[in-house]
């Protein structure tokens, strides 16, 4: 039982080192929800330290990030492409009313490699997901569908002092920041990297049997445990789902590498992209239980539980939670303590 909370403990501390994906907090009465979804990429392009790369890009430290939202140029448009997409290609009646976008992304040279690191945060309004239910005093019934969503559309933007700008693919940082190198980028193999689509969730999109599930009857253990319970109109019966622990029964979430060779400027160029593994939370109001047809999954959501429910997935005991909360810190210390080693 230790060990298996050990394991438990550093698999939750090593699924934090990455923000969530995405998180969403759901309400079936409410039917309205701001979901927050987050992408991140690493890409290194490693050269020889006495090239001409190294000599333009060896000191290069630039930061670059900006704010979109209902008023920024090109946000309607982005929106509607991404509501025809989830309609498409995952059959959601769900809505985005509106939206914003934080955009930020950084370069850091050295002598033998230049690294870019981006993050996009896509908060959108959405609605809809409560669907129709003629059976009253039936269980609401939400559709999830839309959460594993996939864009390949460019997703552009009007930004102030910059212009136009895909937030969706990484080479128009390049094109703004060194067009030189973007364009040398975009006739070689390397830029099947640097096109490959920021706004991919379809790893949020793996099956619900695969995230760990836990129904807390008063919210106040899963606040304990910090698992990042928010009350709904003061409800406190929550069903959480999460996705990342990396367990035995919910797999190992592994991060997304690429890898290409290129020729750029005359220098021979490894260039590495690397998406860190998937994770994600989604709160439901209610006690919710996940049932699929075909390739789509709705929760069923009531009120209370039917009596004997298990409180988490495979019956997992409420009261580790409790253990949990005082063994972080400790584990915390030694894990910090075997990296100074």
């Amino acid at each position: 039982m230790i060990i298996f909370l050990i394991t438990f403990t550093v698999s939750s501390i090593g699924s934090n080192a990455y923000a969530d994906q995405m998180t969403a907090v759901l309400s079936p009465q409410q039917n309205q929800a701001e979901p927050v979804f987050t992408a991140s990429r690493f890409i290194t392009l490693q050269y020889d330290p006495t090239s001409e790369l190294a000599k333009k890009f060896g000191n290069v430290s630039e930061d670059f990030k900006f704010r979109a939202n209902s008023s920024t140029p090109g946000m309607s448009e982005l929106l509607s492409g991404i509501n025809k997409d989830i309609i498409t290609e995952k059959q959601s009646p769900i809505f985005i009313e509106n939206g914003t976008i934080d955009y930020s992304a950084s370069l850091r040279g050295s002598s033998d490699k230049l690294t870019i690191s981006y993050k996009v945060v896509f908060t959108p309004t959405i609605s809809g997901f409560t669907l129709p239910n003629n059976n009253s005093g039936a269980a609401s019934l939400v559709d999830l569908d839309w959460r594993g969503f996939y864009t390949s559309r460019p997703l552009e933007l009007q930004v102030p002092n910059v212009g136009n700008f895909s937030v969706n693919y990484p080479l128009s940082l390049l094109e703004i920041k060194y067009p030189e190198l973007a364009q040398q980028v975009n006739s070689t193999e390397a830029n099947e990297i640097f096109k490959t689509p920021l706004f991919n969730f379809k790893d949020i999109g793996t099956p619900m049997d695969r995230w760990h599930f836990l129904f807390d009857p008063t919210g106040s253990q899963a606040s304990t445990a910090g698992s990042g319970y928010q009350e709904l109109g003061g409800a406190r019966v929550v069903s959480i789902y999460s996705l990342g622990e990396s367990s035995f029964r919910e797999g190992v979430m592994e991060a997304k590498e690429s890898d290409v060779k290129a020729i750029i400027n005359g220098t021979n160029v490894n260039i590495h992209s690397s998406d860190p593994p998937p994770s994600g939370q989604i709160q439901i109001a209610g006690f919710a239980s996940v049932s699929k047809t075909g390739n789509s999954e709705i929760a069923s959501v009531t009120e209370n539980a039917p009596e004997g429910t298990a409180t988490a997935t495979g019956g997992f005991p409420q009261q580790v939670l409790i253990i949990l909360a005082g063994m972080m810190a400790a584990v915390s210390v030694f894990v910090l303590w075997k990296a100074r080693k």
